[in-house]
């Protein structure tokens, strides 16, 4: 049975044995099978995710009816991410569809449907782990915030006492200049 955490994935294999995966899986694991020096993750959710989410991912290995290489399938998970409002954490659904279209090189990007991201097969390894990991980083919003308005961290400063200006009384001794 295909180990889809112990090796890369042989995509052109996988395509042609049309091979489905599908899982779950925590992102501190993926992050262990990295340091473990299997799965080879870079990582780059590590800092980003406030909480260790479980990750539900399904990838379809196949032909379209033209024939062209593709991967679809779908990555699923909760984060917690920093509200950049009140920096307080933010549950963030996540829910993102993938189409890729295999290829070989970058010449043949344009033969792709509109709807498919290219995956350029090159000389570095494609792991399991690094295909959920950029696909959680590309759903992620740019400016995570809570749906609500929540309190920006400055309204506490909002509400503080005014303190008069010592000088204010001073305004009432200067009579204005009629130039």
């Amino acid at each position: 049975m295909f180990d889809q955490w112990q090796q890369p994935l042989d995509i052109p294999s996988l395509i042609r044995k049309n091979v489905t995966l599908q899982g779950e899986v925590r992102v501190s694991e993926m992050l262990s099978i990295k340091d473990g020096g299997v799965a080879r993750a870079s990582g780059r959710l590590d800092g980003v995710v406030l909480n260790d989410p479980l990750v539900r991912f399904e990838f379809r290995f196949g032909r379209n009816e033209v024939g062209h290489r593709l991967i679809e399938g779908s990555v699923d998970t909760v984060v917690d991410l920093t509200c950049q409002r009140c920096l307080e954490p933010v549950a963030v659904e996540i829910h993102t569809d993938v189409m890729l279209g295999v290829l070989n090189n970058e010449q043949d990007v344009g033969k792709l449907p509109e709807s498919t991201e290219p995956l350029v097969l090159g000389e570095n390894p494609l792991w399991l782990a690094d295909l959920i990991e950029d696909e959680i980083l590309l759903a992620l919003p740019v400016v995570p915030r809570h749906a609500h308005l929540c309190a920006p961290f400055h309204r506490e400063y909002e509400d503080a006492e005014v303190v008069e200006n010592p000088f204010a009384a001073l305004r009432g001794l200067v009579k204005p200049s009629t130039h």
